[in-house]
């Protein structure tokens, strides 16, 4: 029990010594003691946090770490592993037609995308620029409240438990032994909402309400809201940022304590019109675009290890339809010969790739030497590193 114990407590502090993160005797071993774990417990706490409690015997040494996820195990859930398997054949005009072959795994996540419940079969689900219902027995979804809900409850964010369905962040809490899961919506589809641009029309086309906020834990450290391509508060071509991060954030608890953005063509003073008076004193504004390089300023990694700290809440997003820039800074942060990544919790990057179902809409913004599947291996990247790291609209 004690080796266990110190096992346990140098993983966490330590780093992933020779449980590396991304090696598949690790993600077995790991497992296969979470499917011996679960037959002894498994509670769920709000927020989508797994407590499974591994007795250790002994106590385990204290020093908490804020940011558990930086020593987590990134894994994939069923549905996302199909994808990573077949996404190098897929991308090339098959997408839509997969997921009409995977209505179970489609309804099970729009179920879990649900964001209030009714006294119907209907749910809610509404990420804050807009609001859906969805039938979770017939899988129908519509835009008007359907007739015959009285009741609906109150916004939250989903809770969610389904491995086959989202993937999951799996770390060791030292002083308690406890093995811990956060869960995060899984790389599938052209990482959007699983059903952009294949059904219902463009109903899906710029939905955020696939992407799942991290847990509860977050509300209770200095938390950052970094925007690369912010324009306005509350209009976007693809729907507004500031405001979705403000509202849907905040279903967990989390308020930012700093908001800054920049936008490369919008006047200061026209972006300061659109932020809400109760937003004034923590939004800074920049028309200034951002830098590929950290020897020319403002390049984002570097604003964001000298605002905020390691044990703060860093949201960063990246959208600023330059492939080059973009890229560029992404390769940074994933490079071994700087720590800049340690600085942010939460990543969110609209790719543009040679998307056939994009085309349309990114036009000459795609990089065309990358592809679907080079996506799903940056995410994958950031994931493994420790970063809850979202695809964007």
């Amino acid at each position: 029990c004690y080796m266990l114990h110190v096992s346990l407590w140098l993983l966490y502090h330590v780093g992933p010594l020779a449980a590396d993160r991304g090696a598949p005797n690790a993600t077995q071993s790991s497992i296969s003691a979470l499917d011996h774990a679960q037959k002894e417990a498994k509670v769920m706490r709000p927020g989508h946090i797994v407590h499974i409690r591994i007795d250790t015997g002994h106590i385990v040494p204290p020093g908490r770490l804020l940011s558990p996820l930086k020593h987590s195990t990134y894994h994939s859930s069923t549905w996302e592993k199909q994808w990573l398997h077949n996404i190098q054949t897929w991308q090339n005009g098959s997408i839509c037609k997969v997921l009409a072959s995977q209505t179970a795994q489609i309804r099970a996540f729009m179920n879990g995308t649900c964001t209030a419940r009714t006294d119907s079969p209907w749910c809610l689900i509404d990420d804050s620029i807009r609001q859906l219902w969805y039938h979770t027995e017939v899988g129908s979804v519509q835009r008007r409240r359907p007739l015959g809900i009285n009741r609906v409850s109150e916004n939250a964010v989903p809770v969610v438990a389904d491995d086959a369905i989202w993937s999951y962040f799996e770390w060791t809490d030292p002083e308690t032994g406890t093995l811990e899961r956060e869960y995060i919506e899984p790389l599938v589809s052209h990482l959007r909402h699983p059903l952009a641009q294949c059904q219902h029309g463009h109903l899906f086309f710029v939905d955020r309400s696939y992407v799942l906020p991290p847990s509860k834990r977050a509300k209770d450290r200095k938390a950052f809201l970094f925007d690369a391509g912010a324009s306005s508060w509350n209009n976007g071509a693809g729907g507004p940022s500031l405001s979705y991060f403000a509202a849907v954030w905040k279903r967990q608890g989390i308020v930012w304590d700093r908001v800054e953005g920049w936008e490369c063509t919008v006047p200061e003073a026209e972006f300061y019109k659109t932020v809400p008076a109760d937003w004034k004193n923590k939004t800074f504004y920049h028309q200034q675009c951002v830098s590929t390089s950290p020897a020319t300023e403002p390049f984002l990694p570097h604003v964001i290890r000298s605002r905020a700290e390691r044990e703060d809440y860093v949201l960063f997003k990246l959208d600023i339809d330059s492939k080059l820039v973009e890229t560029a800074i992404v390769d940074h942060l994933l490079s071994d010969d700087n720590d800049d990544l340690s600085y942010i919790d939460e990543f969110v990057w609209e790719h543009h790739v040679d998307n056939y179902l994009m085309a349309s809409a990114w036009g000459r913004s795609r990089d065309m030497t990358k592809t679907i599947a080079d996506s799903y291996k940056y995410f994958l990247k950031l994931r493994r590193k420790g970063v809850r790291a979202h695809s964007w609209v």
